[in-house]
């Protein structure tokens, strides 16, 4: 997409509410959605507000935030933290863990998912292959293996590794933990349920499924490769080796713990009263995309139906044609022509259709999964906003009460002062009465003048359900005030903090999903010229050998005597 030029901000913007900074990264310029659109999210005033130098900055640049330009800005703090995880294997605290990650970085990323080119009608195969797909043996039965060749000649490396679906599954599920706010590349989905019911027991086994996974699981190898935070991971680097079962591989590195269910939590469900204007416009672009790409593959697969049916129609008539050309002499030569030009349109169709399934199905297929994949990740950081916003509210909420309790507290203390001041200017007291001679326990009654140490009673403690009742009653409102002042007090410094700590994750999470986003996108326009260069030359190839074969059909029709 064309990149456009946002206005420039006025001075007038380093004193904005802070309430337009809670996503400030993402308000500069995206390439994924190029919204021009100003955020307004409230609770903003607990982030930090960015400064004039960094929205002159900012507007320097066509776009801002360019995948390469912000990996060294925002992404690096997640380069380190794989850094670190390598260290766990005894690795130096080096560039690169590794030969194989090196060599990973000294090529361009266009190695990994190289450009067609529309003069030729093969493409450059990628440093990542999966050769074939074999059927293998363990303790648990049998399973198919898949065939992963990673060669990289210029450093004299070449590696051969055999993985099953089930571990491809279990290394995206860990970098899916290990990098919540990346956009994973997908993976083929699992065998459905109508794949099991249609062939009980061979649905893992059928040619036409384990084709499509080999492609597909080729894919996420080297978009992997080519990421530049995911191909950081040694745990990627040993997949790739193949020295190791991925078993052992996991217990080595510790990071077990980080693999990631794909689970939607309450918060993720939650409603935002102030949603951020550009997320929730990424996430209604990224619905129109998945729709437009499901229905486009629906279309092609009935096209692609139509060129198999027509193929096998052309087949049945070649038949004819051939077996007519048998009966009639002078024109056998001109019909078996026909025949065979028929026959080779099959052939050609046949082409067609395997190629355009190739370069241009799969890739939307893939495309659709990748739309789900922007589509939980921006529901992620749904999640973490509700958060975010649960917290302000919940402050605000403690903030009021104990405005509240202060309030009720600083007037109990005002009619306190008052009464006390009344008792001063009052009459004077009177004496007090004579020591009482009964038991400390009985209440005198001298106060009146009726009263004698005869009229005294004794009030016994309660017990049993009685003071049971006598405990729930308040009978020291003040102290019980200044108990839920404090209370009250604590528990906003536990929420300040815990505000604090989402506000950092928020804002990080805004920056780091808006730059991945924008590398999605510029892997993405790639991507399309991809398929649609090998859509326009599938069609190529298909017309070029018609024209030639029918051609030479003409021509030996055109040799008939009338």
């Amino acid at each position: 997409m064309p990149s456009r030029r946002r206005p420039r901000r006025s001075r007038e913007h380093s004193n904005q509410t802070p309430e337009a900074s809670i996503t400030s990264t993402a308000n500069m310029e995206s390439s994924y959605l190029n919204s021009d659109e100003e955020n307004s999210v409230d609770y903003s005033h607990h982030l930090p507000v960015p400064s004039q130098h960094d929205s002159d900055a900012a507007d320097q640049s066509e776009n801002s935030l360019v995948f390469s330009g912000l990996q060294g800005k925002v992404l690096e703090p997640r380069k380190k933290a794989s850094r670190e995880r390598n260290r766990a294997w005894g690795l130096e605290n080096t560039t690169y863990c590794c030969g194989l990650d090196r060599a990973i970085h000294s090529i361009p990323s266009s190695a990994f998912n190289p450009p067609l080119d529309s003069k030729v009608s093969m493409q450059t195969p990628p440093v990542i292959t999966i050769s074939e797909a074999v059927k293998s043996q363990d303790m648990t039965g049998a399973y198919i293996a898949y065939v992963i060749h990673t060669e990289l000649p210029e450093h004299q490396l070449s590696f051969e590794a055999r993985h099953r679906y089930s571990e491809f599954d279990s290394l995206r599920k860990l970098l899916l933990g290990l990098h919540p706010t990346s956009v994973i590349p997908p993976i083929p989905e699992k065998h459905s349920v109508a794949n099991y019911a249609a062939k009980p027991g061979k649905a893992k086994e059928d040619p036409t499924i384990i084709e499509k996974r080999k492609h597909m699981l080729q894919s996420f190898l080297n978009r992997v490769a080519a990421h530049p935070i995911l191909n950081e991971e040694h745990v990627f680097h040993r997949f790739l080796e193949g020295e190791a079962t991925w078993s052992d591989i996991l217990s080595t590195s510790g990071l077990s713990v980080h693999m990631k269910k794909e689970t939607t939590t309450a918060a993720e469900k939650g409603t935002l009263r102030h949603p951020d204007k550009h997320f929730i416009a990424a996430e209604d672009y990224t619905a129109r995309f998945a729709a437009q790409t499901s229905q486009t593959l629906k279309v092609h697969k009935k096209i692609a139906k139509d060129i198999s049916d027509a193929a096998t129609c052309y087949s049945d008539l070649g038949a004819q044609y051939n077996g007519w050309s048998l009966t009639e002499t002078p024109l056998s030569r001109a019909i078996e022509e026909v025949g065979g030009a028929l026959d080779s349109t099959v052939t050609a169709s046949n082409q067609m259709s395997a190629a355009l399934e190739d370069r241009f199905a799969d890739a939307l297929q893939e495309y659709i999964l990748f739309s789900k994949t922007v589509e939980k990740l921006l529901r992620w950081r749904h999640g973490k906003h509700v958060e975010f916003e649960t917290v302000c509210d919940s402050l605000i909420e403690k903030q009021n009460k104990l405005s509240q309790l202060e309030a009720s507290e600083a007037e109990a203390q005002r009619l306190a002062a008052v009464l006390n001041a009344e008792g001063a200017l009052g009459s004077a007291p009177q004496p007090l009465p004579p020591p009482s001679t009964t038991n400390p326990t009985t209440t005198s009654s001298s106060a009146s003048p009726y009263s004698s140490s005869n009229t005294s009673t004794t009030h016994p403690k309660p017990t049993g359900l009685l003071a049971t009742l006598n405990s729930l009653i308040d009978n020291d409102p003040e102290q019980s005030r200044r108990n839920a002042i404090s209370k009250t007090r604590d528990r906003i410094v536990g929420l300040q903090q815990q505000r604090e700590q989402l506000q950092g994750q928020l804002v990080s999470a805004n920056g780091e999903i808006q730059s991945h986003l924008d590398g999605f996108q510029m892997d993405k326009v790639k991507d399309l010229r991809n398929m649609l260069v090998g859509y326009a030359i599938a069609k190529r190839e298909f017309h070029k050998k018609c024209v030639g074969v029918w051609r030479e059909a003409k021509g030996r029709v055109e040799e008939i005597r009338t």
